[in-house]
């Protein structure tokens, strides 16, 4: 074998413009991969986990029928009761094993009013705040001394975004006039200050939602310990399936047999987005093959140059079997070499751009609430995406090494010796 890899090392040398071709086309082929996967998956991750954190959870324990009228925001719907309140619903779900959080959201529709003819419909969560900073993180985005602070509970003090702080006119510390419809459908009116103000660059936090406590909105929609969902997140995301038949085990007794949603089932988008990663897998395949392509072609290139010479290596001894190897060698040298140079500059890439970040707020400007794309995408930078990247420029080139290298050990010696 060893006399093999000096005579591979040797050949790939008597052709070096030949041989930089094709290793600089897995380069570039791998280098693209690894920079095409690392923006995807940044793009995908980043939707899927602002997803996760501000609409989904893990999971969503919710009534069936609330299922089919969310977007109508209806209070009818609701999980807890006298007789199971929410809170205890809640305390069960914590004792689950691998369960992280666990908390309730109540989701309505709301017209800010500020001034006389300054007026705003949003969404309107309640939330208990304590648990929420464990998903949402909300108060990451109260930047800068006059940002605020998350309200409090038991208070009418709300959580607006700037976007739509401008809009009404009001600023940190004002008050702002709130209309919306209880849950037995009556008006109900009341005033909250305005505590903090949220700048995440998502258009559902600035220009769409309004955040008060939990408790507060109980208090004013008439849901006396109870609320629309309940958020559980696990440790993990690989563990959501396996939680999910626990959180079950626990609320199917409850009244009005609420059902367990996964994260990956919340939308069609979000199912489409869990999904992606896997379909985007074969454009980077196609992507290593083009690139490949050169190097097939080049060996099939040499095979043929080489014929008469193989024809004496196999007069001498060589069996097939030697011959083969020896292509397939060649090969091997130019898929890995190539591999790494194009992962390590791909990597190397995505590591400087990953500071910098790509802004997108002019193609995401346009785009609804429900769209949770953050204005700057940052590619991901990991060993896992410069493996993937390395294999499967290796596997790749090899399989298009195999065909040059098995015909020249087909090739037969008498034959091959003819050859002028």
């Amino acid at each position: 074998m060893t006399y093999l890899i000096k005579m591979a090392w040797r050949n790939l040398g008597r052709h070096r413009g030949r041989t930089t071709l094709s290793l600089i086309a897995i380069i570039m082929g791998v280098f693209v991969v690894v920079i095409a996967k690392g923006f995807v998956d940044g793009i995908l991750d980043s939707y899927i986990t602002y997803n996760i954190n501000l609409n989904s959870g893990h999971l969503r324990v919710i009534r069936p029928e609330y299922r089919l009228k969310e977007q109508t925001l209806s209070l009818g719907y609701a999980i807890g009761d006298e007789d199971t309140p929410y809170h205890s619903v809640v305390e069960d779900i914590r004792h689950i094993p691998d369960v992280k959080v666990a908390t309730g959201r109540i989701k309505f529709g709301m017209l800010l009013v500020a001034g006389d003819d300054i007026q705003e419909t949003v969404l309107g969560i309640g939330t208990d705040f304590h648990e929420e900073e464990k998903v949402a993180h909300l108060s990451r985005f109260l930047e800068g001394s006059r940002a605020g602070t998350l309200p409090r509970a038991g208070q009418r003090e709300i959580l607006l975004g700037d976007a739509l702080m401008a809009k009404l006119g009001i600023g940190v510390g004002d008050k702002v006039n709130a209309v919306f419809s209880t849950s037995f459908g009556s008006l109900g009116i009341a005033t909250f200050r305005a505590v903090g103000r949220m700048s995440s660059g998502l258009k559902l936090l600035d220009e769409s939602a309004a955040y008060i406590p939990l408790d507060t909105a109980m208090l004013l929609l008439d849901m006396d310990d109870s609320v629309t969902e309940i958020i559980v997140l696990g440790e993990t995301l690989s563990k959501t399936h396996a939680i999910k038949t626990e959180v079950e085990r626990v609320v199917h007794t409850l009244p009005g047999a609420p059902i367990v949603v996964p994260w990956d089932e919340y939308s069609e988008l979000m199912s489409f987005m869990s999904q992606a990663k896997a379909m985007y897998a074969v454009i980077y395949v196609l992507l290593v093959a083009l690139a490949s392509f050169v190097v097939f072609n080049t060996l099939l290139m040499v095979v043929s140059e080489r014929t008469r010479e193989i024809g004496m290596l196999a007069a001498l001894g060589l069996t097939p079997q030697s011959i083969r190897r020896l292509f397939l060698i060649e090969g091997t040298i130019l898929a890995v070499s190539g591999s790494f140079l194009g992962a390590l500059l791909g990597g190397i890439f995505n590591l400087w751009f990953g500071s910098v970040g790509l802004d997108i707020s002019k193609m995401t400007q346009d785009l609804g609430g429900e769209f949770l794309f953050a204005p700057r995408i940052y590619p991901t930078t990991s060993l896992s995406v410069m493996m993937f990247s390395f294999a499967l420029g290796v596997a790749v080139t090899m399989v298009a090494v195999y065909i040059p290298a098995r015909h020249a050990g087909k090739l037969k010696p008498t034959e091959a010796l003819r050859t002028i």
